[in-house]
């Protein structure tokens, strides 16, 4: 199965997040990254924090400069005080970086703006991943590890002191006692996932309005194919389930049609209904205890489930046999 270009951006923002290859080149120190970042109506494809406190929005594009990214910036520009912007691409038209640095001048704010080039070696590795099923994407990511995968382009870039401060949360919001609590269970939730299920690409991605949410929900694989996960719904009942659309009825139905095997794996918790195959759960008193079981059973459900979810129709089942956990 081959990656869109937003996924191939996605893999090469989460590598170098991760691997830290733009704190080595920048010579920055980035604290609590996080991956498409919702921000003020924006998706930001990495952001962080500098040890100065600063924020950092970085933005990563495979292809030569374009409008869509040229507005992204500019819009970034507008709407933060301070800050440092990272701007990754292929390479840059040159009036795109005269109109960025000009848009930083006449701002008068203490923003600096870096431009830097990715190596073209990393297309030949991306491509490697393309053609990875998707569960071993992850752990394959150090194919991207060549040397010097992005470049500083000091002459274009702005660096300019910035005021050390400590950042207080954005856009701090004035949360009752349930949404706060709320949030904090949620994101005990997902950092679970992250850090339990790795290779599951979805989890890395930020989730919006998280103090709101009494129901997570994930991709799965197929458009109209989701998970979702829930801490404690509106009946009491944490859940982690797997819903199809109508469009995509018939890979539910070839999962029933192994029930009895799912069954045996899941010890009889399974239950298939509309659509749906779901495993619920009395919440717990304890946070860290219901956390455990909704991560054991997701972990279950996405070595199950994978092939179906993401290579069913038969010109992409050659794939499953790099998956052979799957039912």
């Amino acid at each position: 199965m081959s990656f869109n270009g937003s996924e191939k951006e996605f893999l090469m923002t989460l590598f170098l997040g991760q691997e830290r290859i733009i704190e080595k080149e920048l010579g920055l120190e980035l604290e609590s990254v996080q991956f498409e970042k919702h921000y003020q109506g924006l998706k930001i494809d990495m952001y962080a924090i500098s040890s100065l406190g600063v924020e950092v929005f970085v933005e990563n594009l495979l292809l030569k400069s374009n409008k869509t990214h040229q507005d992204k910036i500019l819009k970034i520009i507008e709407m933060i005080e301070s800050g440092i912007i990272v701007y990754i691409a292929s390479a840059f038209h040159e009036e795109h970086v005269k109109e960025l640095q000009n848009a930083v001048r006449k701002s008068g704010k203490p923003i600096t703006l870096y431009f830097a080039e990715l190596n073209p070696d990393i297309t030949a590795p991306l491509q490697r991943l393309n053609h990875m099923h998707k569960l071993k994407v992850y752990e394959n990511l150090n194919l991207l590890n060549i040397e010097s995968p992005i470049r500083l382009l000091r002459k274009e870039s702005i660096i300019q002191p910035i005021v050390a401060k400590i950042v207080e949360q954005q856009q701090q919001e004035n949360l009752s006692d349930l949404e706060a609590m709320r949030k904090k269970e949620n994101e005990f939730l997902l950092k679970s996932l992250r850090s339990r299920i790795k290779y599951f690409l979805p989890f890395h991605r930020e989730k919006a309005h998280i103090q709101k949410l009494r129901i997570i929900s994930f991709g799965a694989g197929r458009s109209d194919c989701n998970y979702y996960v829930s801490l404690s719904d509106r009946r009491n009942v944490a859940f982690v389930e797997l819903r199809f659309s109508d469009y995509n009825r018939k890979i539910y139905e070839s999962i029933k049609g192994k029930e009895r095997i799912i069954q045996k794996r899941f010890d009889g918790a399974v239950r298939f209904k509309d659509n749906c195959i779901s495993v619920t759960i009395k919440p717990s008193e304890s946070i860290e205890d219901t956390v455990g079981k909704l991560v054991d059973i997701f972990e279950k459900m996405i070595i199950a489930f994978s092939n179906y979810t993401y290579y069913f129709y038969g010109d992409k089942k050659e794939m499953w046999q790099y998956h052979e956990q799957g039912i």
